[in-house]
């Protein structure tokens, strides 16, 4: 507390220092990478350093902010403080005033000392979001990252989303289904976590190995931690074919929004095509659970357009504590947009 002043900086390692219903009316229920229980899992999994800044006013949250030490390559590669969901796609900076972002921002920089990073780096914002706070801080370069993919979900069932497809996308689709439906390969859908661990793991570090980035590649720990916190709101997809897995990805599920992510293969089974069945049947389950949109992630857009993805713009702030480099920073992002290129 600063002496008289009712406005409060409370630095902690753990979101269990604010009340879940007040964390909930700060950021709202519907996506589940900013949930309470998301961070949760993220903590006691151990896969990211996070460190949070609460801001209270008389006692009630107003602003906050999650954060953990990380390198990125940006024009170099440097340690920075990145605030973001762990292991999301979804903003950890939640200020509405430039008051708040400033108290927020002084409780940042407590933090980037301490673990010695080079500046900040926001993620992850959309365009309303990123419009908001740029406004609210001051020696931010902003930039733009690769766009997420999303559907609306405005269809009574699949063959509803089928009729909205082209005839070119539908008959492709119906290929597919149509050879996994001789080949006999079946789907399951699952909140058990701990029986399904060891696969998905072993298809995941399939794709990690691939790409030598092993970044979001989740530990044993991890799930776990999503049996614990987040069962009923997580879910895997898996593809088998006699008993073989073939792709795994995990969902995570609120009322209305749908999220997909980390996915993984058996490479050996490639021509069955059963990476595809990730999309189209993660597509009917969310039509029959009546979500209204489905994320899918960034990349493979060419693909993702054909099945009626949208593109949203992600958005970036970033700013580095020695001046120089800053500037230079600056000209390099400007350089990027100008051609038309994002980090």
């Amino acid at each position: 507390m600063d002496g008289g002043d009712p406005t409060e900086i409370v630095q902690s390692d753990t979101i269990t220092d604010v009340e879940r219903k007040e964390w909930e009316n700060l950021v709202g229920r519907e996506d589940i990478e900013r949930s309470f229980n998301w961070y949760r899992t993220i903590e006691t999994s151990g896969m990211r350093d996070l460190h949070y800044v609460f801001l209270k006013e008389k006692g009630h949250l107003v602003a906050a902010a999650c954060c953990f030490p990380f390198k990125e390559k940006i024009y170099v590669k440097m340690p920075f403080l990145e605030i973001r969901s762990p292991l999301g796609t979804s903003l950890a900076f939640y200020s509405q005033t430039s008051e708040h972002a400033h108290f927020l921002l002084r409780g940042l920089e407590t933090i980037r000392k301490e673990v010695k990073a080079s500046g900040f780096i926001i993620m992850d914002m959309k365009k309303e979001e990123f419009i908001s706070l740029r406004a609210q801080t001051e020696g931010f370069t902003g930039f733009q990252v690769d766009d997420n993919t999303y559907i609306d979900l405005n269809f009574t069932d699949f063959e509803d989303y089928l009729g909205f497809l082209d005839a070119t996308s539908r008959r492709s689709i119906r290929s597919t289904l149509n050879k996994i439906d001789r080949l006999g390969i079946t789907c399951v859908f699952t909140h058990d976590f701990l029986k399904w661990r060891d696969t998905a793991r072993r298809l995941q570090k399939n794709l990690c190995d691939r790409f030598n980035n092993y970044r979001w590649y989740l530990s044993e720990e991890f799930y776990s931690a999503l049996e614990t916190n987040l069962r009923d709101e997580a879910e895997l997809v898996l593809f088998l074919k006699d008993e073989v897995p073939l792709v795994f990805s995990l969902s995570l599920n609120s009322t209305e929004i749908c999220q997909y992510k980390f996915i993984g293969f058996d490479p050996r089974y490639r021509s069955y095509q059963a990476y595809f069945l990730v999309y189209y049947e993660g597509i009917r389950r969310a039509i029959e659970k009546r979500q209204k949109r489905i994320y899918f992630g960034p990349s493979t857009y060419e693909f993702k357009e054909k099945i009626g993805c949208r593109r949203e713009g992600v958005f970036g702030l970033v700013s580095l504590k020695n001046p120089f480099l800053n500037i230079a920073l600056k000209a390099y992002i400007k350089t990027l947009t100008r051609v038309g290129r994002k980090l």
